[in-house]
């Protein structure tokens, strides 16, 4: 290397201190670069994982993410490795590196409770950072100090004004309007053949009711994406139209993975996505600060009444009092506007995916549908407070029954940041049958934790494990009780200091729009049950088999409940 830098000196023109410095850069990160390739290259050979047991195949660039993201389901791949290979195993991953999988509750329990010695993995952190901010953390990452803040504030923000808001005025009236409008554009003479509406897709519908409700929740800023929708025009607002574009951006492509193993390439910036990325965080964040600052002036002014409930204004309340009493808990505004893309995404997109899947399954059985409507109409209101929900049995072993079965992320995945033995509740047998009754691991391996397949584990859940059946919660299978999650005996929510800090919001959330929706309507799939596949993204959301172009969509049919 030093003989082709003293001939690439001879022969550079100019030859000044500056050019010099540059080539030496230059061949420096090359010479990085090279050890950093050859790392990368030998490390499974080193690996304590090498030995375990897993599928052949795979790419040496991709390794077997392209089986993954291409399967029918999300998840499914995972669940029939599992099926093969039992409770622990590995496969490929970029660059021909390991990926530890496994299903053991005490190891699952052990990684999600020792958050600081297994972080998320650089790829996500990665991918995450380019969706919601320059932060190093963001969602189940945050620092203690945004952690305990945000833990702190959101359930005076997400509190019972805001449930009031969720029933009854978006959603229902926006379809009663639909209805009544086509009502009135048939020739028909019988009520009955037009009181529906024949083919409505409810990702959309839902997408944008949840962003309402964040949006006025979160931040007391009204997307008015609803009534956007319901007048054509898909794009509503500034700020909605900015995210919905960044998330469109959501796509694993072999530049960003490229770019996470070398960041040097991150300087790339040309590409299309990279520019969609760019522009539209610029728009959030230009948006964010306004809307920081307009409610820090409020706040400093007399006309202040302190009525304000939205999270972001009381982020500023807390910042305010903590640097009177001389605290360190400020977040700066640059952290504050990161948390807005980080709370659409955890509020909206989350809660509208899990509530699609829900129509769904209500749909396909029309007698949990019938008997939850029972049930909702039991109650004498149509606004119901946070205490009417939660005291509404068979809503909650629906909701528990669908976060179950349509985990709103099929997996994720945490890498060990030092050499440790992650403790096994079963042992398990390596390819060449040694028996371990620990998993070896070293610094920087990966594993996953596959929460779609923990959720529908048959050794857990009994050999009807894939099927919607809400009745199963009247007396859950003993062998939930060691699934180490924040919620429900399942992991949707995951489990341990990083469990997702907003899941009783999304269970409230998800409760209100179904009881304002079974209440009011019957639904129908418009479309055959075979056609619906599940696809993940940031989440895992339904798309049509024969219209995988058009993206995420779940056609139904909705009719006013038949007296």
């Amino acid at each position: 290397m030093s003989h082709i830098v003293q001939i690439v000196f001879f022969y550079l023109p100019g030859n000044t201190i500056y050019t010099k410095a540059l080539v030496l850069g230059f061949f420096g990160y090359a010479s990085f670069a090279s050890i950093g390739i050859v790392k990368i290259v030998l490390r499974p050979y080193f690996s304590p994982l090498r030995t375990f047991k897993g599928p052949g195949g795979g790419t040496f660039l991709r390794g077997h993410f392209p089986q993954i993201r291409n399967a029918e389901e999300a998840g499914l791949w995972h669940r029939e490795q599992t099926n093969k290979y039992g409770h622990v195993w590995v496969h490929k991953a970029i660059f021909n590196q390991d990926r530890l999988v496994t299903t053991d509750p005490k190891a699952l329990h052990y990684v999600m409770s020792n958050s600081m010695a297994y972080h998320k993995a650089e790829e996500t952190r990665f991918f995450l950072g380019q969706l919601l901010g320059d932060a190093p953390y963001h969602g189940m990452e945050q620092p203690s100090k945004q952690r305990e803040n945000l833990t702190r504030l959101q359930n005076p923000a997400f509190g019972n004004i805001h449930i009031r808001e969720m029933t009854g005025i978006f959603l229902r009236d926006t379809l009663e309007e639909q209805i009544s409008r086509t009502q009135d554009q048939s020739e028909s003479t019988v009520v009955d053949m037009v009181s529906y509406l024949s083919f409505v897709d409810m990702v959309s519908y839902l997408s944008c009711t949840t962003l309402d409700i964040i949006g006025l929740a979160g931040f007391d800023y009204s997307f008015d994406s609803l009534s956007h929708l319901a007048n054509n025009d898909r794009n509503g607002s500034e700020l909605a139209s900015a995210f919905n574009k960044l998330l469109a951006s959501a796509k694993f492509s072999t530049l960003t993975i490229l770019k996470v193993v070398f960041p040097v390439l991150r300087m790339i910036t040309f590409d299309e996505r990279s520019r969609t990325v760019n522009q539209n965080k610029a728009v959030i964040s230009r948006i964010g600060k306004q809307l920081i600052e307009e409610k820090r002036r409020a706040l400093q002014s007399s006309n202040e009444d302190g009525r304000a409930k939205d999270l972001l204004t009381l982020l500023i309340k807390a910042n305010l009092a903590d640097a009177n009493e001389g605290g360190d808990r400020q977040l700066s505004d640059e952290e504050m506007v990161n948390q807005i893309p980080t709370f659409l995404i955890a509020g909206h997109e989350t809660t509208s995916t899990a509530t699609s899947w829900g129509l769904y399954s209500l749909a396909m059985h029309p007698d949990v549908q019938q008997k939850l409507r029972e049930e909702l109409l039991g109650l004498p209101t149509e606004q119901p407070t946070m205490e009417d929900l939660n005291s509404l049995a068979y809503l909650d072993m629906v909701i528990r029954e669908i976060l179950r079965v349509h985990s709103v992320i099929a997996a994720t995945a945490r890498v060990a940041s030092h050499e440790d033995i992650i403790p096994l509740d079963t042992p398990f047998t390596d390819k060449y049958g040694k028996v371990h009754d620990g998993i070896h691991v070293k610094k920087g391996d990966t594993i996953v934790i596959p929460v779609k397949v923990v959720n529908t584990l048959e050794s857990i859940w009994g050999p009807d494990a894939l099927e919607f059946n809400p009745d199963r919660w009247l007396n859950p299978p003993k062998a939930t009780q060691g699934i180490p999650g924040v919620w429900g005996n399942q992991l949707t929510f995951l489990g341990g200091p990083r469990a997702c800090i907003g899941f009783r919001f999304a269970i409230v959330e998800m409760k209100a729009l179904l009881f304002s929706l079974i209440r009011s309507f019957e639904f129908e799939l418009a479309v055959s049950p075979d056609q619906v596949i599940q696809r993940a993204s940031l989440v895992t959301r339904p798309v049509l088999r024969s219209e995988p172009e058009k993206g995420f969509q779940l056609p139904m049919r909705i009719r006013r409940v038949r007296t």
